[in-house]
């Protein structure tokens, strides 16, 4: 494999298209990203009683979900330990035990192997059974309603590795004492799309809204956002930010207060809710952000692979699948004490901009399987892209964390992402990673 450091120049925002198609960098994808980092497993609301269960993804590797019956969380891989089969097919449900239909071995909610057919003819009794237990994660832990885990007990804790970036996902998580609830199934689709670009085409690029999405903007958007248009014509920096130094986790903003329900067909319903909760988003946020961010077009994105946009109101998780495909789930997120005509309202909403045959969605679904494709080929596997809108224009803002670049239009937040993959990539364990949330010490740790 190429040397890493000529993949990735952040300084100059130029990237190898081969990091969207060679296997032997996926390969190495799978253990120092997603072998390491703090992954989204699932939300609070899905696992309410014991023994519920949700079955999702670590990288490649298939995992399940459980709630305890001391209301704790466990993740296992879900694997049986006899032969290697899969455990359970449910997508998700409650269950006291988990039983391999190849072999029949019985495993406990809590991991423990309970049952072992023909024990004592098979195996004489000597099967100790305390050591072929299912396959728990390293470390697992929730944040304000949201479950991660990670393969690596060396791993800073959630708290941690979040960083600063908790100050931007209170905006959503915490405006509301009740917090939020996933509604509706998973939507599933699969995608020939390297999963880099996904992440990144939600983490920054405000510049594809009014061109690649200008005919479900022209069907759609009822309110302004950072006064963007149709066509990229015109764009108004001051009403907005992109945000990122934040370890690869990135935001990207208007400060309108309002813009989130722009692509509504009525959105009045949703104005009265953020009307009606300003002030309680004020007192519990401040005014930053219970005025400026709370019920603004925002996209989050944790790295490496979940994003979620309040407003629009979808929670979106990326499964890769191999250096040319990925799985996306996406549900619809909301407060919990909005009413339920409201969350009926941004169900079909996301249903009809995101999900499976959104017309959002099909439009990015088409550029990126389009740019994956082109990166693939023996000629155009050689060549650079690159994220260099706005370089130099980073600075601080007082009382918020981060490096910030004004405006939606803008890369700043797509270097950031790949700075922390390269990070990443190159380092042989946790302590050779470094950590920043501002401008600063992201100049700092720059050259190291």
């Amino acid at each position: 494999m190429e040397n890493l450091d000529d993949l990735i120049d952040f300084k100059t925002g130029r990237q190898k298209r081969l990091i969207y198609s060679d296997a032997e960098i996926y390969d190495q994808e799978m253990e120092k990203i997603f072998g390491r980092s703090w992954l989204f497993l699932a939300h609070e609301c899905q696992l309410e009683k014991p023994g519920d269960f949700i079955r999702t993804y670590m990288g490649e590797d298939e995992v399940l979900v459980v709630r305890q019956k001391d209301n704790g969380l466990k993740a296992f891989l879900n694997t049986c330990t006899h032969r290697g089969n899969r455990l359970c097919k449910a997508d998700h449900g409650n269950s006291k035990s988990f039983v391999c239909n190849y072999h029949g071995w019985s495993f406990s909610y809590n991991g423990e192997l309970t049952g072992v057919p023909l024990e004592e003819a098979a195996y004489q009794n000597n099967l100790d059974k305390s050591k072929f237990g299912m396959i728990e994660v390293a470390q697992i832990a929730s944040y304000k309603g949201l479950i991660f885990a990670t393969f690596d007990e060396k791993a800073p804790s959630l708290e941690e590795y979040l960083g600063d970036m908790k100050w931007y996902l209170d905006v959503w998580l915490d405006a509301m004492p009740e917090g939020t609830e996933l509604i509706g199934t998973a939507m599933k689709v699969e995608l020939p799309v390297n999963w880099k670009l996904a992440v990144e085409n939600v983490s920054g690029d405000g510049y594809h809204l009014g061109w690649a999405h200008a005919g479900a903007m022209t069907v759609t958007a009822e309110s302004d956002i950072a006064g963007l248009s149709v066509g990229n014509s015109d764009v108004d920096n001051e009403s907005a930010i992109s945000v990122a130094g934040m370890n690869g986790h990135t935001v990207l903003a208007a400060l309108d207060g309002k813009s989130g329900y722009a692509f509504y067909n009525e959105y009045q319903m949703a104005w009265d809710y953020l009307d009606q909760n300003r002030a309680t988003a004020v007192e519990r946020l401040g005014e930053i952000r219970g005025e400026k961010m709370w019920g603004s077009q925002i996209n989050f994105t944790v790295f490496p692979n979940l994003q979620f946009l309040p407003g629009l109101n979808w929670f979106r998780i990326y499964h890769p699948k191999g250096p040319g495909k990925f799985e996306m789930w996406t549900w619809a997120m909301v407060d919990k004490r909005m009413s339920d005509d409201l969350k009926e309202m941004i169900l079909n909403n996301v249903s009809r901009t995101f999900g499976p045959a959104g017309m959002f969605d099909n439009d990015d679904g088409d550029n990126l399987q389009a740019a994956t494709e082109q990166s693939r080929g023996w000629r155009t596997s050689q060549m650079d892209i690159y994220t260099n809108m706005a370089m130099g224009n980073e600075h601080s803002r007082e009382g918020m964390p981060g490096v910030i670049s004004e405006g939606l239009v803008c890369e700043q937040n797509q270097r950031y992402v790949y700075r922390r993959w390269l990070e990443m990539m190159k380092a042989d364990s946790w302590s050779d990673i470094p950590f920043y949330n501002n401008l600063e010490e992201a100049r700092a740790t720059e050259d190291k």
